[in-house]
């Protein structure tokens, strides 16, 4: 299930209105796979057919198929006044 926070409501949709969430699998020098949390973005994903789209509190956000099913919310993070948006709650195992 995927939440957002009003802080990032607003900033989203300042931005257009609509994101998608960047799930990259790498391998690490080990060989081991690593999964970083995802990416938020703004605007659509190039391979749309890769994602189901859904509409959260009035947002269109593509999410990638494989995702797995956690409880997982996009939220406001600011660095030296640089806003952008994270998910909170990814555990990469």
């Amino acid at each position: 299930m995927l939440t957002i926070t009003p802080e990032a409501r607003t900033h989203a949709l300042d931005n257009g209105g609509s994101l998608f969430l960047e799930y990259i699998t790498r391998t690490g020098g080990c060989c081991v796979p690593f999964q970083p949390e995802p990416t938020v973005r703004f605007g659509k994903p190039r391979n749309q057919d890769q994602y189901r789209q859904e509409t959260i509190d009035g947002l269109t956000i593509f999410i990638p198929r494989g995702l797995p099913e956690e409880e997982l919310v996009i939220a406001m993070a600011s660095v030296l006044g640089f806003k952008r948006l994270v998910i909170e709650g990814w555990r990469p195992f």
